[in-house]
């Protein structure tokens, strides 16, 4: 059981920077609503590997300038029981992902709330995918 929902919990989204002073913008809980959606979507844990970042741990993370971690409203995800496009269709159905940033991966997907659609495929590099 969760603090935030019931799945999920503030420590999973936190930036891991293990800075003293971090500067990480806040939580968005639109994301975190989105993944207890996906959460029940597919029955079995969702796991999250990063959310809110802070600069310096973007930037420590190979992560875009403007990446949406920076804003508080992404998650990359991975889930024991699917493939990452097994994830990716599931996620298809949230409507918060459908309408936010959905990215695929080899260890498994981007998800954010940014408010338009935006797809990619990083393993094979195709955008609109």
């Amino acid at each position: 059981m969760g603090d935030l929902t019931m799945n999920f919990s503030r420590c999973e989204f936190a930036c891991r920077c293990g800075r003293k002073k971090c500067d990480a913008a806040p939580l968005d809980m639109r994301l975190v609503g989105a993944l207890q959606e996906l959460r029940e979507k597919v029955g079995v844990p969702v796991h999250i590997n990063s959310a809110v970042r802070c600069v310096w741990n973007n930037r420590r993370a190979g992560g875009k300038k403007n990446s949406a971690h920076l804003r508080g409203i992404a998650a990359d995800i991975w889930c024991d029981e699917l493939t990452p496009v097994e994830l990716r269709r599931f996620a298809e159905a949230v409507p918060a992902f459908d309408n936010g940033g959905i990215g695929i991966y080899d260890w498994g997907i981007h998800v954010d709330v940014r408010g338009r659609r935006a797809r990619w495929d990083e393993r094979t590099g195709v955008s609109g995918a």
